[in-house]
């Protein structure tokens, strides 16, 4: 079905066609009416038309006419026209205002009666907006005609591959309808401001564009906004900004004392700061990390607890996202191990200790004794490391009954205490001589054996209370020998007692030497 303008110039085609083919009727010839005069001579003779030979008719007036006026890039330009040569080549060319061309389309085709019908074809690539002048141009007639459109683009469309992300990180979208070849600008939140990027339209008007970074912003809804620097015209679309929600994990959540302490985080900003703290902001921070691209840190070893107890948190703290995280974990109790030089002995016997895993530096106190009733018979001091070997070297108590004695060494930082047993041997003295017979004046040498260890022994002429002869004291072994050199004197009887005492463990033990007259 042909369209109203089509008819109308359909009709104006006839009747210019009708007006233009030939002269007008003759009157009619009266019956009356008087027959020619004679031609007057010398006048010249008018000869007919020859018979069989048209009158060529009139081209009429040559024009285009546009099914629509205003057009946009991806429209159709349907034209048709008429006053043309029958069947005369032709040129159909677009042009500026100054004449200049900015297409050319394929020929037309001319009917026998000048016209040509509607044409179909695609608006050419590369026309700015604004007015185009579209030109026919016959090669034989030389007639030209021309008719106005307008040309504008259809509003850019943008297609994101993700409509939300979190700030410092990128986004990528494509877009199409901009002019070919012109910058767009992207924006977040509004037309002022600098752009977050800049890209450049292809020859199709069409962009691309991949890690466009979004700007450290509030979490929440932003129109986002594409502009084109020679289209002019907006295009936006809804984003959200995503929060951060950072989260941090420990490697132990239960570390002995002087852990070296490992943790890791996610959601942080990219490439932001952390600082790290140890139970309190209103101290130094332990450590510092910085985040990677995705707002991510994995940290071995980060920093070496102190002696801590119970439980204790670490905070981390963003320094652009502003991020406060806390992470409790419980310190556990120093359990350091203990070793006795010796596990037997007499009383008074001295034992040292081994010892690792207390606290650095820690001042060790060794008691005697149970609980209730135990005795402070000594202190040393552990290494930087907490660890010490044969130190603290202790003396037993020289009355300690025999059997389990449990000796207990305990940290002033670490506050532990170990607990070992020592195996006190009985005392059991006695009591020798170099001689025991010979005539008086026989000199004899006394050896004590099984006293306490390290303990002094008197030696006595008759009794405890008797004279005390000379004194020794006796070894590890609670041994002493060949003490004094005494000359037995007679006065004393037939059988002298000798009595060997303990100074410290009041133990006694006596022999005899016995008067033999020649």
């Amino acid at each position: 079905m042909k369209t109203p303008s089509f008819l109308a110039l359909s009709v104006l085609t006839l009747l210019l066609l009708v007006g233009c083919s030939g002269s007008a009727p003759p009157a009619a010839r009266s019956p009356t009416a008087p027959t020619a005069p004679a031609r007057a001579a010398g006048a010249p003779t008018v000869q007919p038309t020859p018979a069989g030979t048209p009158t060529p008719k009139p081209l009429g007036p040559s024009f285009v006419l546009l099914r629509a006026k205003e057009l946009t890039a991806d429209a159709r330009l349907n034209f048709m026209g008429q006053g043309f040569a029958p069947g005369e080549q032709t040129t159909v060319t677009i042009v500026d205002g100054q004449g200049g061309v900015e297409a050319t389309l394929d020929p037309v085709v001319i009917l026998e009666d000048g016209r040509f019908d509607e044409v179909s074809v695609p608006v050419p690539a590369g026309l700015t907006t604004g007015p185009h002048t579209l030109q026919v141009a016959g090669a034989t007639s030389g007639r030209t005609a021309r008719t106005t459109f307008r040309l504008r683009w259809l509003p850019p469309t943008i297609k994101m591959e993700a409509y939300s992300g979190k700030a410092k990180h990128s986004f990528n979208f494509s877009g199409s309808g901009f002019a070919p070849g012109e910058q767009v600008d992207v924006l977040l939140g509004g037309l002022g401001g600098s752009p977050l990027a800049t890209y450049t339209a292809d020859s199709e008007g069409e962009v691309v564009g991949r890690d466009v970074p979004i700007p450290l912003v509030q979490a929440g809804d932003y129109p986002l906004y594409f502009v084109g620097h020679d289209s002019g015209s907006p295009v936006s679309v809804g984003f959200n900004v995503q929060g951060f929600r950072p989260w941090a994990v420990l490697d132990n959540y239960s570390p002995p004392p002087y852990y070296l302490m490992g943790f890791s985080g996610e959601d942080f900003v990219p490439d932001e700061v952390v600082l790290v703290y140890l139970n309190s902001r209103t101290s130094q921070p332990v450590t510092q990390v910085q985040a990677d691209s995705n707002g991510r840190f994995t940290v071995k070893n980060a920093f070496e607890l102190p002696e801590l107890k119970g439980q204790n948190h670490i905070i981390f703290v963003g320094q652009q996202s502003n991020a406060d995280l806390t992470v409790d974990f419980v310190a556990m109790a120093f359990g350091p191990a203990l070793e006795l030089t010796s596990y037997a002995g007499r009383p008074g016997s001295h034992v040292a200790f081994v010892g690792t895993g207390w606290a650095h530096d820690d001042v060790l106190h060794v008691y005697a004794g149970e609980a209730a009733a135990r005795q402070e018979i000594g202190s040393f001091r552990a290494d930087a490391t907490g660890a010490f070997r044969n130190a603290g070297e202790v003396r037993l108590p020289v009355r300690s009954a025999a059997g389990g004695l449990p000796l207990t060494v305990r940290g002033d930082i670490s506050q532990a205490d170990v607990t070992l047993w020592f195996q006190v041997l009985d005392l059991k003295p006695s009591a020798e001589l170099t001689a025991y017979e010979g005539p008086p004046g026989t000199v004899v040498s006394f050896t004590g054996r099984s006293f306490a260890a390290g303990e002094t022994v008197h030696v006595h002429l008759r009794d405890a209370g008797g004279p005390d002869l000379g004194e020794a004291v006796a070894d590890e072994e609670g041994t002493f020998t060949q003490l004094s050199s005494y000359p037995v004197d007679g006065q004393w009887g037939d059988v002298i007692p000798f009595v060997f005492v303990g100074q410290d463990s009041v133990q006694q033990a006596t022999t005899h030497f016995k008067i033999a007259n020649p």
